[in-house]
């Protein structure tokens, strides 16, 4: 649902075209690794979690860049997304070191996830406000 946000959201071409063609390619990829491991569906699925993460890494650098000579739209979900996908990616793909922890620390990815969540949420509120909220109060008062 993200790449589809990005796609309609950029309006350069060569942008868009990677970003179909590097998005059917990953649900190509999770359809044949699925269809050949079917108990992937219930395991942590390193694969599926750096490829669909990298790819919105990218989407969202792609914004980013076109953001630097024009409208500034979406900019904190935008930046919001970044900061959670990458943080939390790093920690999936560390995630199997975690096990090995002692039950002191064995926590803290979780939680550090959860820090990364709620920043993201945060990021999401920001926007809402910034593009909605002042124009329903102003509606209001007319």
């Amino acid at each position: 649902m993200l790449g589809l946000f990005y796609f309609n959201l950029i309006t350069d071409k060569f942008q868009k075209k990677v970003i179909k063609i590097t998005a059917i390619l990953a649900l190509l990829s999770l359809a044949i690794q699925y269809s050949i491991r079917p108990d992937l569906f219930f395991k942590f699925n390193l694969y599926e979690i750096f490829i669909t993460s990298f790819l919105l890494l990218i989407f969202a650098t792609f914004h980013f860049y076109n953001m630097l000579n024009g409208k500034k739209m979406f900019y904190y979900i935008n930046i919001g997304i970044i900061l959670y996908l990458f943080g939390s990616t790093i920690l999936f793909l560390v995630g199997n070191l975690s096990v090995t922890l002692s039950s002191k620390y064995y926590k803290v990815p979780s939680r550090i996830n959860y820090i990364l969540y709620v920043i993201f949420q945060l990021f999401i509120l920001v926007e809402w406000k910034r593009s909605f909220y002042k124009k329903d109060e102003a509606n209001f008062l007319n």
